[in-house]
This record gives structure tokens, C-alpha cells and sequence, in this order.
């Protein structure tokens, strides 16, 4: 239900549905696929050595691709917010999973206040049909997702997750009742195999919902959104795909499973042969993706829908392999974890083999369909439309991107990490609670993997004050932008996480600071994230 203050921004969006300047053309449908942990720089359109992606790297070629597109954090939930509404997680407010399993001051469930206009909102209020397919926990309604959505439904579930099975084995659980638990597991085999790719339960059922839409309504556009998760570990591709890159003779003890349990071999020095067969292994998973990415565009093209479908694809976050001492993601705002792809393709609207060079962002993604498709960006929206840059209308100007992590990885207050990427630098800043940054400043023109860790500085000097500057910019643009928007979840306290939704969490590694989860980490329990991201003081 929306508040009125919603009802009047969505009728305002509605309202530029045919503003001035807008091409002719018919809106397009719009297929927006997100394909987790895929990092750009393994992408053979974006120069990879490897072949992990001939379908991604043939629509590159019939389309857009963005050559320098920055998220807004290095995982996946504050990442999907900022794609769905085009806020800095600054603005949007969503920057920690433990906002659902933190106490209120009261000792009650904590009310936890999203902000911002979702695309399918403004999509639908603009007469598309909207269908919405995900793949991950942290894309669930609990999390603020849905809004704008005809139909929103997980799939590729686990035995956390199934709407029945996860309530059995919960019970069976809290009696002890081993035996039980056994049976379920057999009957009930796919549940269980942390190795079951998701993507073609999730591609067929987005195909099925795209024919009956084009069935009941075919005068309507559709807007489907597509979440794929393979990519992400276990790195546990279908042959032939698991082994396409590795070295055959390989004999070492690295699996694609138990990346983060404990236990694992993976870890800070492991053998360079065993970190080249985890990394072969990851390029597998890609390559699994990339095929299924390729039987939807076929289907599509199967069903004439080619032409008229506007189709994009990106990725949340990527993934790190100890270039900085860290792996998988969630720990950093390097280029290996900021870094995606960014791909656009849209026959009857966009040229062919365009790439465009200089900084873009997550928080442009919105703002560029909206404007792709006749409308104004969402309300409150800080991206920036870049339909005639895509277009080859219009140059990409200038501007600076933002990212944001709090690292929980002791007691107390968090490690606060902002990233700033302009041009051709990429400035890193880092400061544990209140205390002041320090920063590293990297020219990505000479050292574009950031091997080199660049100048350090504090925030008084060297490039330090420059720095601070452009954060002071953004700090003064993002208050007034959350103050625009409403809280969406401020009147209806959210019953938190339960101990199955923790654990599910916890086996995918993301449970993070155990002593941490339950409290705030050192914050202010009224003004969590702004505080905890880029407000110092």
C-alpha cells in the first residue's frame, strides 16, 4: 500500500510519460538481468584472455557496453536497492543486513526505513506489465523488494528457504530428530545439494510469465527483472563447464566447494596452482551463466521480440581473489569488487558496437531505462539518464561515483569505507567509527589493477583535502535526497531475522561478526547507515 506522499511521485512520474524530447519510438520491453558476483574484468568483452562469455560478448557487440561502470557497494543487497531506484545507499539508507536483527532502543524489533522510488513502480504506473524473477535471500520482500511487481517469486530454493520443507526441517531440527531430518533430505534431494544451479528454473519461469503477459495484455510492454546466482561459490558450474577451464593434471585440493567453512583451503598464501584452479573455476561458473543468458536471448529472438526488447545486463558486484589479501566479496571497494559489466541492447532504439569509455555507475541504471523509455527518472533519483549517451547523442560528461561498506569485522564500531571513482582515479578512504580517513589515491591509467595500492594519505593532506572536498559535494547533495523521499518500512517494525533466515546466511558466508549481529555495531540506533557510511561526524 502506498503512502500518499508515494501516490503523488508516482503520479508525477506517470506524468512525464510523454514529455518533451522523447524519441517516437514505442517504449520498448525491457529485460533487466542481474547477474551476481560477476566481476567485468573476467568478461572477454571487457579484455579477458579467457572465452568465458561468447553470448554476453555477441550482444555487446549488437548493443551498448559500458567500459567503466561502478556499483555502489561490494554485495548484494545495498547493491540491487541502488540498481532498483538510483540512490547512493547513503540515501536509500539500506547498508547492513544486521538493520533486521538488531534491537530497537526499546528492546523491541528495530523499524528499519528504506527510501526511494522503486523502477517497477515507475514502469508500472506507466502501463508496463512488471514481472520480477530472483534467485537469492537478499533480494526477498523482507529485505524491501517487490514494490512495483505484479508477480515477485523466488526460485531455485534451498531447504532454508522452501515455503514448506524449511518449516519441517525446522521442527525436525528442534526435536533433535536426526532420522527425520535424513528422510526430508532424501525426499527432497534438490533442497539440499548446495551445488543445484538456480538459472534455468529461473530463465523458464521469466519466459513463462513474459508469454502469458504478451497473451492476456499484448498492446502493454513488459518489464521483467532476472536474478541469476550462479556465478556466486560454490563454484560448481554443469560440465562440461565446471572443468572448461582448468588444467587437467590439476590434482590439488581445491573443489569450488567450501570456499568460506571451515576448514577451507582457500585462504591468504595457498599454493599459486591451487588459486589458479579456483579462479579457472569461478571463469566455469561464467561461462554456465553466460550459456543461459544466451537461451533467453534466444527464446526472445524465437518469439520476435528481439527488435522491440530493450535488454540489459549487469552485475551487483564482483568477486576477489586475494589481489588486496581478501576473497570472495563484502570485504572491499577495489576495482575487482566495484567493477561490473554493463551491457545495453536495443535494435530498434540504440546503435550497434558502441562502447563508451569514462566512469558510469549502478545509480545510473534506472534513471537510463526510465529514460530509454519515455519517462522521467525515478522520483528522487540521483543517477544520471544516460539514454542519449547510449544513444550516441550525447557525450558522458564528467562525474564522480560513489561507494559505500561497513566491515564489521570486530566488536565495536565498524570499519567505515567509501570509495570515489572519477575519470581516470579512484580514491579509496577508510576510517574505523569516528576517527578521521585515511585514504589511498590510485590512477587507475597506471595502475589499472590496483596492484600497485597507490599514494596513502590522511584526509589534511597530500590529495587528501581534493578528497574531501568531493565527499563534502556528495554529503550535501545526498541529505536533501533522502529528505525528498519518504520512509517506506518507518511505521511497521520488521520482526527480524529468524534463526533458519541467520543460518541460511551464515552457509552462503555471509554471517559475517557473529559478536556484532544483535547490536549496532558502535552507531547510532536512529540514524544507522548515513552515519555509518560517509557522515564522519
Amino acid at each position: 500500500m502506498f503512502s500518499p506522499s508515494l501516490r503523488v511521485l508516482l503520479a508525477a512520474a506517470a506524468a512525464f510519460a510523454c514529455a518533451p524530447g522523447v524519441p517516437e519510438t514505442p517504449p520498448p520491453n525491457v529485460l533487466l538481468i542481474s547477474i551476481d558476483t560477476l566481476r567485468a574484468d573476467h568478461l572477454s568483452c571487457y579484455g579477458y584472455e579467457r572465452e568465458t562469455s561468447p553470448r554476453l560478448d555477441a550482444l555487446a557487440s549488437e548493443g551498448v557496453l559500458f567500459e567503466s561502470a561502478t556499483s555502489t557497494t561490494s554485495w548484494t543487497l545495498p547493491a540491487h536497492v541502488s540498481m532498483l531506484t538510483g540512490l547512493p545507499i547513503s540515501a536509500h539508507g539500506i547498508c547492513d543486513d544486521r538493520l533486521w536483527s538488531r534491537p530497537a532502543p526499546d528492546g523491541g524489533p528495530l523499524s528499519v526505513s528504506l527510501r526511494g522510488l522503486f523502477l517497477p513502480e515507475v514502469l508500472r504506473s506507466a502501463g508496463y506489465r512488471t514481472g520480477g524473477f530472483y534467485t537469492w535471500k537478499y533480494l526477498e520482500p523482507t529485505f524491501g523488494f517487490g514494490p512495483g511487481f505484479e508477480v515477485y517469486e523466488r526460485l531455485g530454493h534451498t531447504f532454508y528457504s522452501h515455503p514448506v520443507v524449511s518449516k519441517q526441517f525446522e521442527a525436525l531440527r528442534a526435536r533433535g530428530d536426526t532420522e527425520g531430518q535424513r528422510r526430508l533430505a532424501q525426499e527432497h534431494p534438490e533442497l539440499f545439494d548446495d551445488t543445484r544451479p538456480s538459472s534455468p528454473e529461473a530463465v523458464d519461469r521469466a519466459l513463462a510469465w513474459i508469454d502469458g503477459a504478451r497473451e492476456r495484455t499484448p498492446e502493454r510492454p513488459f518489464f521483467c527483472f532476472l536474478h541469476l546466482f550462479d556465478v556466486h561459490d560454490p563454484y560448481r558450474a554443469p560440465e562440461p563447464f565446471h572443468e572448461r577451464f582448468a588444467d587437467p593434471a590439476y590434482d590439488g585440493p581445491i573443489t569450488g566447494r567450501n570456499v568460506m567453512g571451515a576448514g577451507t583451503p582457500v585462504g591468504r598464501g595457498m599454493a599459486e596452482a591451487d588459486l589458479r584452479h579456483l579462479v579457472a573455476l569461478y571463469d566455469g561458473e561464467i561461462a554456465w551463466v553466460d550459456s543461459q543468458v544466451g537461451r533467453l536471448l534466444d527464446a526472445l529472438e524465437a518469439r520476435d521480440l528481439t527488435r522491440d526488447t530493450l535488454v540489459v545486463v549487469v552485475s551487483d558486484h564482483g568477486e576477489e581473489f586475494f589481489e588486496h589479501g581478501e576473497k570472495q566479496h563484502r570485504r572491499s571497494l577495489y576495482r575487482e569488487s566495484v567493477h561490473v559489466p554493463w551491457i545495453v541492447r536495443w535494435p530498434a532504439g540504440l546503435p550497434a558496437g558502441l562502447r563508451i569509455a569514462g566512469p558510469v555507475g549502478l545509480v545510473d541504471l534506472a534513471p537510463t531505462i526510465s529514460g530509454l523509455c519515455g519517462l522521467a527518472p525515478p522520483p528522487g533519483a540521483m543517477g544520471r539518464d544516460l539514454s542519449a549517451v547510449a544513444g550516441g547523442q550525447a557525450p558522458n560528461e564528467p562525474a564522480t561515483y560513489l561507494s559505500e561498506l561497513l566491515l564489521f569485522d570486530r566488536p565495536g564500531a565498524p570499519l567505515r569505507m567509501v570509495g570515489l571513482h572519477r575519470g581516470e582515479e579512484h580514491a579509496l578512504l577508510g576510517a574505523r567509527g569516528m576517527e578521521p580517513w585515511i585514504g589511498q589515491h590510485i590512477d587507475l591509467s597506471l595502475d589499472p589493477t590496483e596492484r600497485g595500492f597507490g599514494e596513502r594519505f590522511r584526509i589534511e593532506e597530500g590529495p587528501g583535502p581534493r578528497w574531501a572536498a568531493r565527499l563534502e559535494e556528495l554529503r550535501a547533495a545526498l541529505g536533501p535526497a533522502r529528505e525528498l523521499l519518504p520512509a517506506r518500512l518507518a511505521d511497521d517494525a520488521t520482526p527480524g531475522l529468524t534463526p533458519a533466515e541467520i543460518a541460511e546466511l551464515e552457509a552462503m558466508g555471509y554471517a559475517g561478526a557473529g559478536e556484532a549481529r544483535g547490536n549496532n555495531g558502535g552507531a547510532d540506533p536512529d540514524r544507522p547507515c548515513i552515519d555509518g557510511c560517509v557522515w564522519p561526524d
